[in-house]
């Protein structure tokens, strides 16, 4: 088992990648920013020998999208098979022409789930996972295909994502369910369904879950939350935890443990950052520590938990996520890659604020109004379609 000196920025600011921890059954690479997740996905997929497997919640036809659209088209050209599932309420803002290209290029684009109309049935849950699969590796974590993530060294916006990198018999898992996902694209079967890998490995857990039979992501965060005896860090882009996981970061805290969550300082969802707003004296009275993120938008979704768990993925903290969307995480149980993925907690927080009570209490009355009337909206949405409330 590798234990390495803590990641250091490099010149861009990005904390640099170090080499993959080798765990009971796997090796895993924490990819801690857009340039390295970039790096290691165009050099896996430009490597490709027999398979590109792609999706994702967001594809765009702007830079990143056609950089990295030109790099599938290598892959297809040489041969190998590539496809990419998309998800056609998460791609909106591009237009069904640029598929139809990616296809005559050789590059097997599939929506998922597709409907005209919202709301039509067939229409949720959405496919918000990210998974990347080629040949012997496999990705996730928080990162899609447009100019968001793409580097402002590259001309795009910069924002920050956490993703990982896994080698391993996990990986035919990962083609397992992006084959399921494939499938349910069509409409086989009608209602999509969960995977999970359970306990087939001692180091890592595959999720990948659906609305409807239960919320697995979530359920395994409150439960490794109820057992936590040192810390619970979040960072997450989109945090308003539906109320039974809040419960269970105020006893968490009330029991000693150090409970500390990275926001962003600046969002492109301001309803969840007001709502969540509204709420942070009440986290700051229980006890939690509250930071935002200041070097750009942080749009990572991971957790660490005492020194043996650690999770990286696409699960948003609050009630859309567990009631209208495909998920997929990774589950960690090796303490030297959950060390490391502390640290760049531990890098997050060096760059983010500390919200106080002063603060709050100095911001206008009438953006206070604005933030309450927003988290009013938020738990509604939590009673309409979150997880069953907790039962007191």
């Amino acid at each position: 088992m590798e234990h390495a000196p803590s990641s250091s920025p490099d010149d861009a600011g990005e904390a640099v990648p170090e080499p993959a921890i080798l765990t009971a059954r796997h090796a895993i690479t924490l990819l801690p920013g857009m340039e390295s997740v970039l790096q290691a996905i165009i050099g896996d997929v430009d490597a490709a020998r027999t398979r590109v497997s792609v999706e994702t919640y967001i594809y765009r036809d702007d830079k990143l999208g056609r950089m990295f659209a030109d790099v599938l088209a290598r892959a297809a050209a040489r041969g190998v098979r590539t496809r990419l599932l998309y998800d056609p309420l998460g791609s909106e803002q591009t237009s069904p022409d640029f598929f139809v290209e990616l296809r005559s290029r050789d590059i097997d684009a599939r929506p998922y789930r597709p409907a005209d109309v919202l709301m039509v049935p067939g229409t949720f849950p959405r496919d918000h996972s990210r998974v990347v699969v080629v040949d012997e590796n496999a990705y996730t974590g928080g990162a899609a295909w447009g100019d968001e993530w793409l580097p402002l060294v590259q001309g795009g916006k910069g924002w920050h994502d956490v993703c990982l990198r896994l080698k391993g018999p996990c990986v035919e898992d990962f083609g397992r369910l992006f084959e399921q996902r494939w499938r349910e694209a069509l409409g086989d079967p009608v209602v999509p369904v969960d995977l999970t890998t359970g306990n087939k490995y001692p180091d890592v857990e595959l999720v990948g879950d659906t609305p409807g039979t239960g919320n697995l992501v979530y359920d395994r965060h409150r439960r490794m939350i109820q057992r936590a005896r040192r810390r619970v860090w979040i960072e997450n882009a989109y945090f308003f935890p539906p109320a039974a996981l809040m419960r269970d970061l105020y006893a968490a805290a009330a029991r000693g443990v150090d409970v500390q969550v990275i926001l962003p300082g600046e969002t492109d969802l301001p309803i969840l950052k007001r709502a969540a707003r509204a709420e942070f004296r009440t986290w700051l009275d229980r006890g939690l520590g509250v930071f935002e993120f200041q070097k750009g938008m942080v749009h990572s979704k991971f957790a660490v938990i005492d020194d043996d768990w650690c999770t990286i993925g696409t699960f948003n903290a609050n009630p859309t996520s567990t009631g209208l969307a495909n998920e997929v995480n990774v589950f960690v149980f090796d303490p030297a890659f959950v060390a490391r993925v502390a640290r760049l907690f531990e890098a997050d927080r060096q760059l983010s604020r500390e919200v106080t009570r002063e603060a709050l209490d100095s911001r206008p009355l009438f953006e206070q109004t604005v933030d309450r009337l927003a988290n009013d909206a938020l738990n509604l949405v939590d009673l309409l379609i979150g997880p069953p409330p907790p039962s007191e």
